[in-house]
């Protein structure tokens, strides 16, 4: 048996587990009386006896040990997304009204929904309560926005909703 140009024949031990016929064939080995060069005409000539290299089975074994598939996370695996207040654990307080107006209309004074400010469910059914509470003890406007909040920076685009649909 030989092998293509450069490459040395291994002899496996018939005990081994690897000694099964399957194993022994080696993908683009060229199984012919003596082996061939890929540049055209075999310049080293036909390999010789030097180049076959006998292994115990015991060393190959721990060798092949040593190759064994390594535990990862999936790196296909989506990111979880967090809502805004849950990732940043923002506690929502009656009195914080500056917090409270960035979720409120400017022009109608009611709460923006969930597909646009995107939080969960659990947070948005807080912030209804903790605004019905801020204006109920007077701390919010209740037909329109605050006119000192107007120019707050957004945490989110109210143009750019968030809709289960397509259309």
């Amino acid at each position: 048996m030989a092998l293509t140009c450069g490459r040395r024949i291994f002899v496996l031990a018939k005990n081994s587990l690897l000694s099964h016929p399957a194993y022994l064939r080696l993908p683009g080995a060229v199984y012919s009386g003596r082996a061939s060069c890929s540049t055209g005409g075999g310049q080293d000539g036909p390999h010789t006896p030097e180049d076959v290299m006998s292994f115990d089975a015991e060393k190959l074994e721990e060798l092949l040990k040593d190759d064994i598939p390594v535990d990862m996370s999936n790196p296909y695996q989506k990111e979880k997304v967090q809502c805004l207040l849950c990732k940043y654990d923002v506690k929502l307080d009656y009195k914080n009204v500056r917090l409270l107006s960035q979720f409120v209309s400017p022009y109608t004074g009611k709460m923006y929904g969930r597909n646009i400010t995107r939080l969960c469910r659990k947070r948005q059914e807080e912030l209804k309560s903790t605004i019905a509470k801020s204006k109920k003890a007077g701390y919010m406007a209740v037909m329109l926005k605050s006119v000192e909040f107007l120019k707050d920076p957004k945490l989110f685009d109210p143009n750019n909703p968030i809709r289960p649909h397509n259309f």
